[in-house]
């Protein structure tokens, strides 16, 4: 009997991964990484990782004949340019099992942190591109009673009422047309919005498109706190991110607010703020802002990010 090291090597490399992808999963970690909807796929990825950690530890060991004479013909191998994990060791092969280890050593040693204020301030200007994005869909729902497909993808959601219950299609990520379009009607109607993880970004769209009927609407709402260049001592953005297919994509969506007392918190500070919905200009173009009249500070959720929902057009 023999031992292959380099075949012992690649079997551990997908040990690692295997371990590393269900230790996501079993915390609730991948919901930092990628859309609920793609949980089922993530898993399935792992679960193949264990095959073929299953399958590499067969060339692990070679027994009798085989452990001298490996069958193979590898003058052909030379010819073709790759090897089986029986070729010495060079620097090309330790660099490319260096990479290959790389995220697996990062993933499993350092903290998984979210995205934050600094994450936002790369990305842009977050209101001026809200901003021009609501007024395009504004113009687009006059020509069309479906869902915008505009900067800001539709949010998780069901019929609601001022008591807000909790979403079943959260880790469905899916909702029919019919009760889509009952949920933007229903939060015309309400008194008092309370954003909730699961609704955070279907409100955040009817409020952005429809601000001039929400005006004077009591909303309540958690974030982190993030600024912009030109804000005034008693302005921020209370906002989270909207991740549509992993972290890669994800996008801040959040509200201007005001607030007397808003230069106590630094940026990143997580709010639970509740006030009331008005129209100001910001860069030439009318916006919603939200007249804060109670703060309270939070920890970051479990789950700082939410995700929007498919709409299931039924024919």
């Amino acid at each position: 009997m023999k031992l292959n090291g380099q075949q012992l090597l690649r079997a551990t490399i997908l040990l690692f991964f295997t371990i590393f992808i269900f230790r996501l999963h079993v915390t609730g970690d991948i919901l930092k990484l990628i859309n609920p909807k793609y949980e089922t796929f993530s898993q399935i990825g792992a679960s193949l990782f264990l095959l073929l950690f299953l399958v590499q530890m067969h060339r692990v060991f070679t027994f009798g004949a085989k452990a001298e004479h490996p069958p193979h013909d590898h003058e052909e191998c030379h010819g073709h340019h790759h090897d089986h994990g029986d070729q010495p060791m060079n620097l090309k092969k330790v660099v490319s099992y260096l990479v290959i280890a790389f995220p697996i050593v990062t993933g499993m040693l350092l903290p998984l942190s979210s995205l934050d204020a600094s994450i936002a301030k790369n990305k842009g200007s977050t209101l001026s591109i809200t901003s021009q994005s609501q007024q395009e869909e504004s113009s687009r729902d006059e020509l069309a009673d479906t869902p915008p497909p505009g900067e800001v993808p539709p949010g998780t959601g069901q019929p609601a009422g001022d008591d807000n219950p909790i979403d079943p299609n959260i880790y469905k990520n899916k909702i029919s047309k019919t009760e889509y379009d009952q949920l933007r009607a229903d939060i015309l109607q309400q008194t008092h919005i309370e954003m909730g993880e699961t609704l955070f970004s279907t409100y955040y769209q009817e409020i952005m498109s429809n601000p001039d009927q929400l005006q004077g609407t009591k909303v309540s709402l958690s974030g982190f706190v993030y600024r912009e260049e030109g804000f005034s001592a008693q302005q921020l953005v209370i906002g989270r991110f909207l991740i549509t297919h992993c972290v890669a994509d994800a996008g801040l969506i959040g509200f201007l607010t005001e607030y007397d007392q808003a230069v106590n918190f630094e940026d990143n500070t997580w709010l639970n703020v509740t006030g009331t919905i008005q129209l100001t200009n910001y860069q030439g173009s009318q916006i919603p802002i939200i007249e804060v009249t109670e703060v309270e500070t939070i920890g970051e959720p479990d789950q700082p990010y939410v995700y929007p929902v498919n709409i299931e057009v039924v024919e």
